[in-house]
């Protein structure tokens, strides 16, 4: 369709087509023009509901962050994108569903709930107090709005309501302890036999049929890719932002229009007595209380001490043992009688009689804190950026539309929309379909690079919309269509792998005769030393020994108990690529009498969290074979 226009728009006709474009941007306005990119495909289906390209990528890349802090940085081979998207991806299936089913049983979470979880957020917190500057500063800096978040966090907390509510009904007995803690403190005799492969690196030869017959067979890991780099215009808000001035009187106008907002909340400390009335009193009985009440503020301004008489006379238990002091309080927590009152008194001040819905109070103010208002100079910065946001807001507006314009109208280049809003060109690096860095990680700008618009006909994408006030618009830079590496590239490569498996299948070949010597009733001290091999003589080991290698260690106690008086015998690949052959001497279980309470505590703990989360997956998986999933490839 664009293709058509460019050849055809001259004249009457191109009126024509201007005509039918300006009605759609009357009624649905520019925005839906200049976000461009096409729509955001989904990934899956959910029952009725749909995730979307942009949840999947959000929900990756916090997750590909997690994890590159918790490995410093650089994640391991294990963890490839696409085991990361897949996990990722099943996490929002199993969100969705939860949050379906728990709405579908009535739960909900309420509006007073979700905002104490979100103004618990300590991220949100300037003075240790909720902030809403703060709050709407780092969504902003998300690129998300506060009903977005607090939709989310509404989700989160629905589903975790309803897996909560599962989590509690399991338990365990103590039969299931003591059979856990047997187990669990369970001891064995072990010794075993080490192989390692590295002792035939040495003696691999690898000739040159043997590394092209690989490289042949194996071509297909060897092939690089299909991949290009873009060249692209980014308008991005908080660029024109930094480079907008703002003036000194205009900053502090604004600071003095806002002065109220920059002011803490006052707080008041109070003390009172109460004379309480029932309120089932009759008008006889009130009075009565009311007269009881006079006649103790009559006694207090004639200067007897508040605290002596509030500890003698207050009807409150809870603060007559304190003379009355009820501490700190803001508004919004009182009786609105006693808070309008209390608010209205200086400090040192005892009120007349305030009724409440409790009885009768006499009040003294005894401190005030807070209600200070920040100056200027600290808030300063906050002002700033909040003008420059604004006035940068109105030139993105107009920036976009002439960015849409100028990079349509002229498709072959990049150059005269850069020149006219005085935007650098960009280039990416290389990047796959699955991706790459900086904006190679956004699935729009992937999926308008690799598209026929781009990559066929050589043209400038649309506007593609990264974010809130974020756009880009690309153009083919290089392309590198999916071929084989060169042999020379890859030999090195190929070499150590062939080696490597070589010494390994040595290892496994000795392994396997050092076993079957041992199970024939030679002694392994002997052996060991006859081949020279590694011997680890015997030990009683437990579960989590840190003298014995995890993987032998996990092997020993997934062997069969052996008869008394017998040996059980089994050999193992460890990780490192070495072998082992492990010997399973005796089994001794633990005694749950001799566990200590602390300990008894923390086993009955862990048990109960293992029968919580079976109990979990048991229910997400058959909710799971009654919902209608879809996963698009």
């Amino acid at each position: 369709m664009l293709e058509f226009i460019r050849l055809r728009a001259r004249g009457w006709f191109a009126w024509v087509i201007v005509g039918m474009i300006i009605i759609p941007f009357a009624l649905w306005g520019i925005n839906s023009y200049i976000s461009g990119g096409g729509g955001d495909t989904s990934v899956a289906r959910v029952g009725g509901a749909e995730i979307s390209q942009g949840q999947l990528q959000n929900a990756y890349q916090q997750q590909r962050q997690r994890l590159q802090e918790m490995f410093g940085g650089t994640l391991p081979a294990m963890f490839s994108d696409e085991m990361i998207r897949g996990q990722v991806l099943e996490q929002l299936i199993e969100q969705e569903m939860l949050v379906q089913v728990a709405r579908d049983n009535g739960m909900r979470i309420g509006d007073s709930i979700l905002a104490q979880t979100i103004t618990g957020i300590d991220a949100f917190h300037e003075e240790g107090r909720f902030s809403n500057t703060r709050y709407q500063q780092l969504l902003r800096a998300q690129g998300m709005l506060p009903g977005m978040f607090e939709q989310r966090v509404r989700r989160d907390m629905l589903a975790a309501q309803y897996t909560g509510g599962i989590s509690a009904t399991s338990f365990i007995t103590d039969a299931d302890l003591d059979n856990y803690l047997r187990l669990q403190q369970q001891q064995r005799s072990v010794g075993y036999l080490t192989v390692a492969s590295a002792r035939f690196s040495d003696e691999v030869e690898i000739s040159e049929e043997e590394i092209s017959g690989y490289y042949q067979q194996h071509a297909q890991e060897f092939m690089q890719p299909e991949r290009l780099k873009v060249d692209y215009l980014e308008l991005n808000i908080d660029d024109l932002a930094k480079a907008i001035t703002v003036d000194e009187a205009t900053m502090r106008e604004r600071y003095e229009a806002r002065r109220i907002n920059y002011a803490s909340d006052e707080q008041r400390q109070a003390s009172h007595i109460l004379v309480q009335v029932p309120a089932s009193a009759s008008d006889e009985q009130v009075n009565a209380q009311k007269s009881k009440a006079e006649a103790i503020l009559a006694r207090i301004r004639q200067g007897e001490a508040f605290t002596d008489l509030a500890r003698a006379e207050s009807d409150d238990p809870g603060s007559a043992e304190q003379g009355g002091d009820l501490g700190f309080f803001g508004r919004g927590v009182m009786d609105p009688a006693f808070e309008e009152a209390a608010f209205a008194l200086k400090k040192g001040e005892v009120s007349e009689l305030v009724r409440s819905s409790f009885g009768f109070h006499i009040i003294k103010l005894t401190d005030v804190r807070g209600g200070e208002v920040k100056p200027f100079e600290e808030v300063r910065a906050e002002l700033q950026t909040e003008i420059q946001l604004e006035r940068a807001e109105q030139q993105y507006y107009e920036m976009a539309e002439q960015l849409a314009n100028l990079t349509y109208e002229h498709p072959e280049s990049l150059g005269i929309a850069a020149e006219e809003l005085q935007l650098p060109i960009k280039t990416s690096p290389f990047f796959t379909r699955d991706g790459g860095p900086g904006i190679a990680a956004e699935p729009k700008v992937i999926g308008a690079a690799f598209s026929e618009e781009i990559l066929a006909r050589g043209n400038n994408s649309e506007t593609i919309e990264l974010g809130r006030n974020h756009m880009v618009v690309l153009r083919l830079n290089d392309h590198q269509p999916e071929s084989l590496r060169p042999l020379e590239e890859v030999r090195a490569g190929i070499v150590s792998a062939m080696q490597g498996d070589k010494a390994r299948n040595r290892a496994e070949e000795l392994a396997a005769a050092v076993l079957d010597r041992v199970r024939s009733g030679e002694q392994p001290a002997e052996l060991a030393k006859a081949l020279g091999i590694k011997w680890s003589g015997r030990q009683s080991v437990t579960r989590d020994a840190p003298e014995v290698e995890r993987a032998i260690a996990a092997e020993a106690f997934r062997m069969p108990r052996p008869a008394e008086g017998e040996m059980a015998s089994r050999r193992i690949a460890l990780p490192s690529g070495d072998q082992a052959v492990v010997l399973l001497y005796s089994v001794e279980d633990g005694n749950p009498a001799e566990v200590g309470d602390s300990q008894r505590r923390q086993a009955a703990t862990r048990l109960q969290q293992a029968a919580a989360n079976a109990a979990l997956a048991s229910v997400v998986s058959s909710i799971r074979s009654r919902t209608d999933i879809t996963i698009r490839k």
